[in-house]
């Protein structure tokens, strides 16, 4: 299983992240403020929550997230065009 890292202090929603995952597995957020994973594909919960409730709803977040991704194949296309280096993923 995959662990997507994404450090929310840098995301600025730009979602390049989302369009290059060939798995589909990553989104932007309803604002598009925030890059995410998509909810279903998470299978660590609590990191979930944490992500809805301190990260979604507000304009600035410092949180350093890992999302288990138990669909990522590891690829680092998302890693490749972020232009922020808000996010990485570790085997």
């Amino acid at each position: 299983m995959a662990l997507v890292i994404y450090d929310f202090s840098k995301c600025t929603g730009a979602g390049e992240c989302a369009d290059a995952c060939p798995v589909d597995i990553l989104d932007t957020s309803k604002n598009e403020r925030w890059c995410k994973p998509v909810n279903d594909e998470v299978s660590n919960k609590d990191v979930l929550q944490k992500y809805l409730d301190e990260v979604e709803p507000n304009d600035a977040s410092t949180l350093i997230l890992k999302f288990d991704m138990p669909s990522c194949i590891g690829c680092g296309a998302c890693v490749n065009v972020c232009p922020e280096d808000a996010l990485e993923v570790e085997s």
